[in-house]
């Protein structure tokens, strides 16, 4: 019996420079792709940046896989010294993108969203449950997480949407 595991950023999506991009099962973004759909300079492809130190220590650490006429792939951290290599600019804009994902709920529960139409319901889950915990006020007393009271404050407040609050546990209908 064979287990399939995916990595925890697996079909995460990031946006740069309004074009999207999703890790593949490996927690993993393809840098030739891209270098290619940004249209950066023909000097700032993956192959260059793969021959310099950095990225052969990312290689030997396995953040940077290089797969021969398919592209180059790398974890997070792996993109983002990539970015870095390419500009300053570019680095700042690729950082952003994997915060935005971080720091912004509603960007996380359009991602939580777009993940359960993959059919990865429990990654979607665990955002959508991160994403209301960050956005609660968990110094009331008694605390409200996941209770009846917690769960329609998180509708009341856009946090999430009555149907996901019914699978959390809400009971009643919200009005």
């Amino acid at each position: 019996m064979s287990i399939d595991i995916k990595h925890k950023h697996a079909a995460h999506v990031i946006i740069i420079e309004g074009k999207a991009f999703k890790a593949n099962d490996a927690g993993q973004w393809d840098l030739t792709d891209i270098w290619k759909t940004l249209k950066l300079s023909k000097t700032k492809g993956p192959g260059k940046w793969a021959e310099l130190k950095e990225a052969k220590r990312l290689r030997e650490s396995r953040k940077v896989e290089l797969s021969h006429g398919n592209g180059t792939f790398a974890t997070k951290q792996a993109t983002i010294r990539y970015a870095a290599w390419v500009s300053p600019e570019f680095e700042d804009a690729v950082y952003d993108a994997f915060e935005a994902i971080l720091e912004m709920p509603e960007v996380a529960l359009i991602v939580a969203d777009k993940m359960r139409s993959m059919g990865n319901n429990h990654s979607a889950a665990i955002l959508e449950r991160y994403t209301f915990n960050d956005k609660c006020d968990w110094s009331i007393k008694p605390p409200h997480r996941n209770t009846q009271k917690g769960l329609r404050a998180a509708v009341a407040s856009c946090t999430i949407t009555q149907a996901r609050a019914v699978e959390l546990g809400l009971k009643s209908s919200f009005r």
